[in-house]
């Protein structure tokens, strides 16, 4: 049991009083130069049994440092937007840029907890999966400079019924008491069972556990300081080297198996054919949309490709057929200032649907392992383990009934370079060709090797990719909407 291996000594006043000031000292210079380097961000943690302390913890900490640069997250029961995404969107999009500390009560364990005390004997596979959930975010935040700082206080039963009892017995206390903490002390044991799985299936390197006796407020009160101490640091938690990837011949192998066929087999579309069959398909789309089933999902649409594709007149073809209240379309180009201080994902989770509606990307999470990739703009072990990155959060979202539908637009070399051409005799067109555009031709063979990469990769059921042939406008922009409306047709059964 948790209780009888804490071994906190009470500190006497003389002690506490020594040992504060330096503390103290060291806290304020640790967070001056974390706010001056911008190196990592700091997430911390607390969990902790009613009556351990938490939020007094919290409080003293916040005390000690400058309250400027700390932001304090409390999380309970979801509310009705938060529901809307999938369950780590809430705390994605408090995650703090770099030179900043987020102070968060339980987190992500919030909702894992609160399962795991009320359904005990919930079925294996599905406890498996929010702890891989819970794991994969810790390395994907540490290996984004994010130091993962994670703290459990924890005190005996005997000792939590006298506290939570001098608290009801105070009118100025009495509400900090909750039915919830009630029924928590009435299953001490349970309650304790769940901590004790929890910190052994979510222990791991990049973001190991600290458990702290809340017996002693001196004592508690110093050890989490010194804990907080070291994430700041960046002493805690070690980044993980492992990438996921396949043996180099095995990847050669699959991605020499994809095809990136710019051409599609059969006449150029005629125009009044396309007329109707567009016309035919947006009316589909549109009468999917508004379906009745349609309002417990979400759609997210992918688009890459090389430049001149036709991205953006595919995007024009989906977004006539919706309402203009039910679809965003977010262009992806370089991250700003605020995007690069923080998790490369987080721009992509701050931009998630609520259900029954889409967002479109025009260039979207991939550009780590196509243009970082080619252009050497990131690491090489970070465009690396992005590949595995990926896979889970396109899992996670369709694990939210989130429809992911992905999208390839293959051009050819020579239809690229006539496009080129023609935007630039086009006074209308001539802005969107610039000099970037023509220096990403000279990466042609670079760019394909990194698709059929991404491809071979990242193609999973749940999130497949579909290789549009674009050499043709209206074939294509005709192919996007018919494999939309077959994904969405599909997932509403």
């Amino acid at each position: 049991m948790l209780h009888e291996v804490l071994a906190g000594r009470p500190l006497t006043r003389l002690e506490y009083q020594q040992r504060l000031p330096q503390l103290q000292d060291r806290l304020l210079d640790a967070q001056y130069e974390l706010r001056k380097g911008r190196e990592r961000a700091v997430a911390m943690i607390v969990t902790g049994i009613p009556g351990a302390g938490r939020s007094e913890v919290v409080n003293e900490l916040l005390g000690w440092l400058d309250p400027k640069f700390v932001t304090v997250y409390g999380f309970r029961a979801s509310n009705d937007v938060e529901r809307e995404r999938p369950p780590l969107w809430r705390y994605w999009r408090v995650m703090p840029p770099r030179g900043r500390i987020a102070i968060l009560h339980s987190a992500w364990y919030e909702d894992f907890l609160h399962e795991s005390v009320r359904h005990p004997d919930r079925p294996e596979d599905v406890v498996q999966r929010e702890v891989e959930r819970i794991r994969s975010l810790e390395r994907t935040l540490r290996a984004d400079g994010v130091a993962v700082v994670k703290v459990h206080l924890h005190v005996g039963p005997e000792l939590q019924r006298r506290r939570l009892r001098k608290l009801r017995g105070d009118r100025m206390t009495r509400w900090r008491v909750t039915g919830e903490d009630l029924w928590l002390a009435r299953h001490y044991h349970r309650v304790e069972r769940a901590f004790e799985h929890c910190l052994e299936a979510t222990e791991q390197p990049s973001a190991p556990w600290h458990l702290v006796d809340g017996t002693d407020r001196q004592h508690r009160a110093l050890e989490v300081g010194k804990v907080l101490l070291d994430g700041v640091e960046g002493r805690v938690g070690k980044a993980s080297r492992m990438t996921g990837l396949p043996a180099a011949a095995t990847l050669r192998r699959r991605a020499a198996r994809i095809r990136l066929a710019s051409s599609h087999r059969g006449p150029r579309v005629a125009e009044e054919d396309y007329d109707r069959r567009l016309e035919e398909l947006q009316g589909r789309l549109a009468l999917l949309s508004r379906k009745r089933s349609f309002a417990k999902h979400a759609v997210v649409v992918a688009f890459e490709g090389m430049d001149a594709a036709g991205k953006g007149g595919a995007i024009r073809r989906i977004a006539a057929a919706l309402d203009a209240r039910q679809y965003r379309v977010v262009p992806i180009s370089a991250p700003t200032p605020e995007e690069l201080a923080r998790p490369y994902l987080w721009r992509f989770w701050f931009q998630l649907p609520p259900r029954g509606n889409y967002t479109i990307f025009d260039r979207s999470w991939y550009g780590r392992v196509l243009v970082e990739r080619v252009r050497a703009l990131t690491p090489r072990a970070d465009w690396q383990r992005a590949y595995a990155e990926i896979n889970e959060f396109e899992r996670q979202l369709a694990e939210h009934r989130t429809i992911v539908v992905k999208f390839w637009m293959s051009v050819s070399q020579e239809e690229q370079l006539a496009r080129f051409k023609e935007r630039d005799r086009n006074r209308l067109k001539r802005f969107k060709v610039d000099p970037e555009d023509w220096a990403n031709r000279r990466h042609w063979q670079a760019y394909d090797q990194a698709a059929r990469d991404m491809l071979a990769l990242t193609n999973t059921p749940h999130a497949p990719w579909h290789v549009i042939a674009a050499d043709d406008k209206r074939h294509a922009r005709l192919a996007v909407l018919r494999h939309l409306c077959q994904r969405v047709e599909a997932s509403l059964g």
